[in-house]
């Protein structure tokens, strides 16, 4: 640039000053500049010299700290900090929660790095998640394939005893691993509607025919439920943002039209999740509603589907439960159901209940039964909020149900706050999923399971669950943080 151009350049760089967020320098300098240039250029046209209309230009523009400061307030980061903080004390709560339920050992201490690693990822995503979403979908969307199709290989060869020998493969291609694909598609579905919303209902039907692969590859998992709650949120969360897109208008389609292939849309998807599965989603369906047909023995999912709702029926309002020791002893052994009640027990696992009850006894060295040692197995992850019922009452309860449905309502507050339509779209469509399973656990709690034992985000389950919904908050925060300065691409 020419010398009589340096009072452009020193204009520049002491708007930059002021602006915080580096990358926004060149977008804002490039905007500044062919303003300047523009008023330059007519002050020319009027017999001006090119230096003094420079000048001049670049002086009637103004301070350029003054301007520098409000292109920061115009372009600047910004965090959802009660948000973020509620994140982190459901985070703590979970911790808590896993020293109380199995005191200090390895398998807690494996559950604690397991949230720890949880709050790094929620952390990154913030920061760098909503960009990088955007700039590698395409890659994003070939992963999810790659992934799928792995996973259905690594089970198929799995049931014909091909990888017996190969461990480690049923690890990284898991039951977990399916469903938090199913997770991470929610947002990547979201922003391929948005995408290619001037394509109209052939966009959207696009994005359906892409997720039909994952619905339709779920039939061939190994055992009953693992993916139906992970479908069936996939599902709504898709509804809701391609209704929400229709009724905003950014669909290019007229909006009777749009709500009904949005409809149809999943309407197909969830026929082609649906017939195959009929049997498994009749279980699933049948344990949520009438667990009693499906508990056969102390095993199953039914038989502490019905003894949730009998225990939580003698909770207090406040308080723990009370039962007489005789009574903590019928339901630890499980005789209260299959011998005093209208249970019977069937072969499968511990064969009789006699076995069962020497099992189950040979445990038991201190007579008095603590609360806990009447739960099913799995009450560490699966039971918090049933726990906390039976513990200390219904009241007191509220404060642990009410923690992460806050922490939803949050999300929405923050997605609806976003000026940015793809990015409210993002973070709608991870707010939609996180609700969802924060409302299946807690069915789950009241005795109401469906399917596979859902997750609590951030305070329950495993490594996977809580990485998913590490990511999915953190580009719910991420969205907003970048809304005022990443600019929306027609």
């Amino acid at each position: 640039m020419h010398s009589e151009h340096e009072v452009l350049i020193q204009f520049l760089a002491d708007v930059d000053e002021q602006i915080r967020y580096q990358p926004m320098h060149a977008a804002v300098n490039e905007e500044l500049k062919a303003h300047i240039e523009d008023k330059a250029e007519t002050y020319m046209e009027y017999g001006m010299e090119e230096e003094e209309a420079f000048r001049r230009a670049v002086r009637e523009m103004g301070d350029a700290s003054a301007i520098g400061i409000q292109m920061n307030e115009a372009h600047h980061l910004r965090t959802a900090k009660p948000l973020l903080v509620l994140l982190f004390v459901l985070m703590g709560i979970g911790m808590l929660g896993n020293f109380a339920a199995r005191g200090f050992d390895w398998m807690t201490c494996e559950e604690q790095l397991y949230i720890l690693w949880g709050a790094l990822v929620l952390v990154l995503v913030m920061r760098y998640g909503y960009p990088l979403l955007l700039k590698h979908m395409g890659k994003l969307m070939i992963l999810f394939l790659v992934l799928t199709a792995g996973n259905l290989c690594i089970h198929l060869a799995w049931r014909r005893d091909w990888l017996l020998n190969f461990g480690c493969f049923q690890y990284l291609f898991s039951p977990s691993v399916q469903f938090g694909i199913l997770q991470l598609a929610i947002p990547a579905a979201a922003v391929q509607m948005y995408r290619r919303r001037c394509r109209g209902l052939r966009g959207l039907f696009e994005v359906y025919g892409f997720l039909a692969v994952p619905v339709a590859a779920s039939f061939f998992f190994f055992g009953a439920g693992y993916t139906h709650q992970g479908i069936l949120v996939l599902l709504l969360c898709c509804l809701g943002v391609s209704c929400y897109m229709v009724g905003k208008g950014y669909l290019k389609v007229e909006k009777k039209r749009g709500f009904a292939g949005a409809f149809l849309g999943v309407l197909v998807l969830a026929v082609i999740w649906a017939v195959p599965e009929r049997e498994r989603l009749a279980r699933s369906l049948e344990l949520c509603f009438h667990p009693e047909a499906q508990a056969a023995s102390a095993w199953e999912d039914g038989y502490n589907g019905v003894l949730m709702r009998e225990l939580l029926g003698k909770s207090e309002w406040f308080g723990s439960v009370s039962l007489s020791e005789e009574e903590k002893l019928r339901f630890y052994t499980s005789e209260w159901y299959f011998t005093d009640g209208p249970g019977e027990w069937q072969p499968g696992g511990i064969r009789e209940l006699e076995d069962y009850v020497r099992y189950k006894m040979q445990f038991q060295g201190d007579p008095a039964l603590k609360l806990r040692d009447l739960l099913p197995d799995g009450h560490g992850r699966n039971y918090r909020i049933a726990r906390w019922i039976l513990s200390y009452g219904r009241i007191p309860a509220l404060f642990l149900t009410l923690l992460p449905l806050w922490a939803c309502a949050l999300m929405f507050a923050a997605a609806f706050q976003i000026r940015n339509r793809l990015g409210r779209l993002t973070a709608l469509s991870g707010s939609l999923a996180l609700s969802l399973q924060s409302l299946f656990y807690l069915a789950g709690n009241l005795g109401y399971q469906f399917g596979a034992f859902g997750n609590l985000p951030f305070v329950s389950e495993g490594l996977v669950s809580i990485t998913g919904s590490a990511v999915m908050a953190g580009l719910v925060l991420s969205a907003y943080r970048f809304d005022t300065v990443l600019k929306e691409k027609d």
